[in-house]
């Protein structure tokens, strides 16, 4: 039975199947009694993006027949999605929302679901690279765009000891907060709705009629202040929670937000590692965990 992997996160959808990959935009209109999904939808008025994990899971079933129809899968499919970590918790309990997704998902040529928590798939991916299990434990941060999950994880128990989602973080906090105060001169308006952000993070450099401004480094810049930032947090959730367990000797960053930080990210005493086409870290790491090549 193939693996098709369908991550759904509040800025897009990333698939894997067999030797393909792809990313769909998290946006949705409705055009008449149609739904538009993805660039499609961006193109008309009033697109809206996935902004509560309610409207997640809400539409979870119909970005995977999107997803499908993309990749264009054939046969019986095991599916293998995600949900942000702290949610996932919570409602992996009968009655909660990752049974009930399971069973929203399931059917046609989707015979099998498989729902991992994310966060866990980027660690995954990256234990899976290392000839050995590393000894001490690591951190990972997934880098959403305005969701943060964090995961401090044991490679020799092979558990999780901490993690935790950190809601209205990520990509578009630190644009507004990190990177537009840098580029203030550049835009004069200083405000840019969630799409126009991810756009100009994506393409790096700002556009007015025949004027082009590279903004690489400042996002750059931003991208590192932002990180320590968050590190900062993160250290203090885990001495709150976990205590003097919670030593880590290295860093792993991946998501959308980690694709920011394509110089590396600076640091003293500990090592940091941004991985691979970090926006499928989760999604390379539930192929993985779903016994996918």
């Amino acid at each position: 039975m193939d693996v098709l992997v369908c991550d759904l996160g509040f800025s897009s959808a990333k698939w894997i199947y067999n030797e393909r990959k792809g990313r769909v935009v998290s946006a949705f209109s409705y055009n008449g009694e149609n739904l538009l999904i993805g660039e499609e939808a961006l193109l008309s008025s009033g697109s809206s993006y996935l902004k509560t994990m309610e409207e997640l899971v809400r539409y979870y079933p119909v970005f995977v027949e999107h997803c499908q129809k993309v990749a264009v899968t054939a046969g019986d499919l095991l599916l293998a999605v995600g949900l942000p970590y702290s949610f996932w918790q919570e409602q992996h309990r009968p009655g909660g929302a990752v049974p009930s997704l399971a069973k929203s998902l399931t059917g046609g040529a989707v015979k099998e679901v498989a729902i991992f928590p994310q966060g866990l798939g980027g660690l995954r991916d990256y234990l899976d690279s290392l000839p050995e299990r590393p000894t001490g434990n690591v951190l990972g941060i997934d880098i959403g765009f305005n969701t943060i999950i964090f995961t401090l994880f044991s490679p020799q128990k092979k558990q999780i000891i901490y993690g935790k989602t950190l809601n209205k973080r990520g990509v578009y906090q630190m644009a507004t907060s990190f990177l537009l105060p840098r580029i203030k001169s550049l835009a004069p308006s200083g405000t840019f709705t969630p799409v126009e952000i991810a756009f100009l993070i994506e393409k790096g450099y700002l556009q007015y009629g025949f004027e082009r401004h590279d903004v690489t480094k400042e996002i750059h810049e931003a991208g590192v202040a932002y990180i320590e930032h968050i590190i900062r947090d993160i250290q203090g959730e885990l001495q709150a929670h976990v205590g003097m367990h919670a030593d880590f000797d290295r860093v792993l960053l991946f998501g959308g937000g980690a694709a920011l930080l394509k110089d590396g990210f600076p640091a003293k005493n500990i090592e940091v590692v941004i991985l691979p086409e970090p926006e499928f870290a989760n999604a390379r790491g539930f192929l993985s965990l779903a016994g996918g090549k």
